[in-house]
């Protein structure tokens, strides 16, 4: 009898520690395409007290990749897509902010601001969900 009280002490006591270790769940942007060429897309955010905007990802025709991970009723994201002759998608009835963009990988801070000579102002659409995720489809 002693040893099973034990096990269940221990067992009771170990819980908060298992709970307290739980991975907080994530949510995705995701953009699909349905169109008949690659999309290329950069991305743009807020994080700790500035705009960051980021590219690019790669989306192949019927496909679908995760562009940003988070709760997408919480933070609004922006983002640009672009086929391969840079001929931006135009995405009706959203609002648009202007951020620095590269042609190459990049990672920019303060990306809402001036752009620096080998940056391009560019302007992205606002992606918005009154839901946990979000799913975006390019035509």
């Amino acid at each position: 009898m002693k040893a099973v009280n034990s096990l269940f002490i221990s067992g009771l006591l170990s819980m908060p520690l298992v709970m307290g270790t739980a991975v907080e769940a994530k949510a995705d942007l995701i953009v699909c395409s349905s169109a008949s060429e690659k999309a290329y897309v950069a991305k743009a955010w807020y994080s700790e007290g500035s705009w960051v905007a980021s590219g690019w990802t790669h989306v192949n025709p019927g496909e679908c990749e995760t562009i940003l991970i988070g709760d997408m009723s919480r933070v609004p994201a922006y983002i640009y897509a672009a086929d391969n002759k840079w001929q931006p998608w135009e995405l009706q009835d959203r609002k648009t902010s202007v951020f620095c963009l590269q042609q190459s990988s990049f990672r920019i801070v303060d990306a809402n601001g001036s752009c620096s000579y080998d940056m391009l102002p560019k302007p992205f659409y606002q992606v918005v969900s009154y839901e946990y995720d979000y799913r975006l489809n390019l035509r």
